[in-house]
């Protein structure tokens, strides 16, 4: 099993299904137009979820987010872009990424704070946040 399978397994609990959906998530926060995950939290900010992301940082419980909440602080041609690297509708996947995001952020926060840019720096540096 490789790096990208455990990290997938680590979020999934192991859903082969899902694994396409945690990478096109990685390959979104690492696109310019999110910006890394303080561009990504910054647009949940700007959009008045601040409560809801930082829930998603902090150690507590996560809180949910709806797919349409999703499409609007992303933009629709972003969760367009990601569904189409996932074959998937665009309703699809603002749906995956309702469910699957606040885990993500989660689990690259376990301190409760986000990881300096320079620690995320690369996939590779990302994927291996989801490890720890």
């Amino acid at each position: 099993m490789g790096l990208l399978d455990n990290l997938i397994g680590t979020v999934t609990g192991g859903a082969g299904k899902n694994q396409n959906v945690i990478g096109g998530i990685v390959e979104l926060l690492n696109s310019p137009q999110v910006g890394g995950l303080q561009g990504l939290t910054g647009k949940f900010k700007q959009a008045g979820l601040t409560d809801v992301v930082d829930s998603w940082i902090g150690t507590g419980k996560n809180k949910s987010i709806t797919a349409s909440l999703i499409t609007k602080v992303l933009g629709s041609e972003v969760v367009a872009k990601y569904a189409g690297k996932l074959g998937i509708s665009p309703a699809a996947a603002a749906t995956q990424l309702a469910k699957y995001l606040p885990m993500v952020i989660d689990k690259l926060s376990p301190d409760g704070k986000l990881p300096s840019l320079d620690k995320l720096g690369d996939l590779t540096g990302l994927l291996g946040k989801f490890l720890k």
